[in-house]
This record gives structure tokens, sequence and C-alpha cells, in this order.
């Protein structure tokens, strides 16, 4: 069970990392931050903070093609 300032010390943590990388992944926040899915999902639900829009299917599995 995490207290509120557990929650908050975090919280500043993964904002302060996602400010220093705006594009960053989902992938890239839980190993740099030592956390995992639940705990994010949980600390947004919060609103700690707004996470990242997932990857597209395509993109994230290297079948994305640009049409030119």
């Amino acid at each position: 069970m995490y207290t509120k300032l557990d929650d908050a010390r975090q919280a500043k943590f993964i904002n302060n990392f996602m400010q220093s990388n705006p594009n960053c992944t989902m992938k890239d926040i839980i190993q740099r931050c030592v956390t995992n899915r639940t705990r994010l999902k949980q600390l947004e639900m919060q609103g700690y903070f707004k996470l990242p829009n997932p990857i597209p299917y395509g993109k994230r599995n290297g079948l994305y093609r640009k049409s030119t």
C-alpha cells in the first residue's frame, strides 16, 4: 500500500522524466522510472499526470510504411 507522500514523490519523478523526454513511450517510462504499467495507471487515475498515447500497432511492430 502506498501513502500519499509515496504517490507524490513517484509522480514528481515520472513528471520530470516525461518533461525532459517529450517523445518517450510507456516502455521508456517503465524502464527508466523503475515502475510497472499498473502503478502508472493508478497514478494517472489519481490525477498526477497524463500518460502518452500508445503507439499505433503497425508502427510499433515495424509494419508502418509512409505513403510517398
